[in-house]
């Protein structure tokens, strides 16, 4: 029997698309895909598989060495890439994937399509029997929403169905999923139309109450080719793990405006009780932000069973019809009475990249951890840009947390021996840090090796203490942004 783990003991899975013409409701071109796959273990290495299932649910291939012949292992605490494009044993097509180990795993996925400017990165997920997808788009600002399934057990003929609601307005669709099998719901499609204008939410489930797992592409295609205005944004299913009635987003802008654009955030917030959920929501400013400190609140915000709610922070969002300033950088926290919620955030900046635009995306946190694991990070070139990334760490506990951060090179990297610290990071509750890459950021001002450079972090904080990261990438010469959460050990 295989041995299937992730940063919980439990099933991992990546939807993941590799070199199609066309998937749904995401545009042509070439889509590839990367994963990343860190070893959460500091004592043991990693032997890794990667099982690649086509739709139907039969196995396409299974993955034991790295594209060079190696095999597929990961130091402690290290990282490895699954580049799928450079396997030419896999052949170009739709996949999903299971990835295992004989330790614990943490796993980050990536897709790219260059020739329509769009690209991200997700996590990898356990199965659930009941999974939550905060933001639904369809006919909004040319946004829709592709929703891919895969039943993550052996189990034939399981009835998949999605119910989406906005506030009166709900309507459930169905697919049949093989054993490992995978579809997607797509309101890009006619079927579609019935939902009309709608900003909603879903959620997964399946007859059977077998565990799915399930990732989003939240797509904006304005034009054809690299086109101004072409985002994409990609972030996992939620579960009940992920949802609390105190729930932190780490990384929130209004009007932040630099050399690169203007960014904006969107706060999707959705009651997975069956009863109504009262909500109140705190804004804080960064220590660093170029609104100096501020905070402001939204209380007494209704979201009734099953249904959800968004604050898009362009707007007046505060109480008494108030809004946040303008160059605001920070983080929120939500609380709720009366029922459990999950959150996601949305990043636009449409001014980036000259003008062709990014957007990014991430969910939001219902309890941190004392050990976070980050697979992925870059300072690599690529066509007319170079991959950068930026780590935001925050306090999600109750005391003063004192942080370290340590970095390790990928093997296939340059310079695979290098490893940096930073350590001595105090953050008081609810405080956050940003540490970009291109920064001195180690000890003693030290930076991280020059480009080419990828590798991989795990950040501390000692015994009782709670953090959350959440990680950016931006390569603004391919007009593409990326993001995910960093992984609790």
């Amino acid at each position: 029997m295989r041995r299937v783990i992730s940063c919980a003991l439990a099933t991992t899975l990546i939807l993941s698309v590799v070199a199609v013409a066309s998937v749904g409701a995401l545009p042509g071109g070439t889509w590839q895909t990367g994963i990343k796959v860190q070893n959460l273990s500091s004592t043991e290495t990693a032997t890794i598989t990667v099982y690649l299932y086509n739709a139907d649910g039969s196995t396409a291939h299974t993955l034991t060495q790295t594209a060079g012949g190696d095999p597929l292992q990961a130091s402690p605490n290290g990282s490895v890439e699954i580049y799928l494009p450079n396997y030419t044993s896999v052949g170009s097509g739709q996949y999903s994937a299971m990835v295992s180990s004989n330790t614990q795993i943490g796993v980050v996925a990536t897709h790219t399509d260059y020739a329509y400017g769009l690209a991200d990165s997700y996590n990898g997920m356990e199965g659930a029997t009941e999974i939550y997808v905060p933001y639904v788009y369809h006919s909004h600002n040319n946004w829709s929403t592709e929703i891919f399934v895969q039943n993550t057990t052996d189990t034939d003929d399981v009835d998949v169905y999605a119910t989406m609601s906005m506030g009166s307005t709900k309507k459930t669709f169905h697919k049949v999923l093989n054993g490992h099998g995978s579809d997607s719901f797509d309101t890009s499609q006619s079927e579609y139309d019935d939902l009309g204008w709608f900003i909603g939410s879903a959620t997964i489930t399946s007859t059977e109450n077998v565990p799915l797992a399930v990732v989003v592409n939240e797509a904006r295609v304005a034009g054809t080719g690299d086109a101004d205005g072409n985002l994409l944004v990609s972030f996992r299913g939620l579960t009940e793990a992920d949802a609390g009635t105190r729930v932190v987003l780490p990384s929130l802008y209004k009007e932040f405006s630099g050399a690169s654009g203007t960014w904006r955030s969107g706060i999707k917030i959705q009651n997975i009780s069956d009863s109504g959920a009262t909500v109140n929501v705190t804004f804080h400013a960064d220590p660093d932000s170029p609104t100096g400190s501020w905070t402001g609140s939204r209380t007494g915000l209704s979201i009734p069973a099953n249904g959800s709610e968004e604050l898009y922070l362009s707007n007046p969002v505060l109480d008494g019809g108030a809004s946040i300033p303008d160059m605001f950088k920070g983080y929120a926290v939500i609380e709720s009475t009366g029922g459990e919620v999950v959150a996601t955030v949305i990043h636009t900046n449409y001014d980036a990249a000259g003008g062709k635009g990014v957007a990014v995306g991430y969910f939001g946190i219902a309890s941190g951890s004392n050990e976070l694991s980050i697979p992925s990070l870059y300072r690599w070139p690529s066509g007319a840009g170079t991959w950068v990334s930026g780590i935001k760490i925050q306090n999600v506990g109750t005391s003063t947390a004192s942080v370290t951060v340590n970095f390790k090179t990928d093997p296939d990297s340059p310079n695979a021996s290098w490893t940096g610290t930073r350590s001595g990071i105090s953050l008081a509750q609810n405080e956050a840090i940003e540490l970009y890459l291109n920064n001195p950021i180690l000890d003693g001002g030290g930076s991280l090796p020059d480009p080419p450079w990828k590798g991989s972090a795990s950040v501390s904080c000692g015994s009782g203490c709670e953090i959350a990261a959440t990680v950016i990438h931006t390569n603004y010469g391919r007009h593409v942004a990326n993001m995910y959460m960093a992984i609790a050990k």
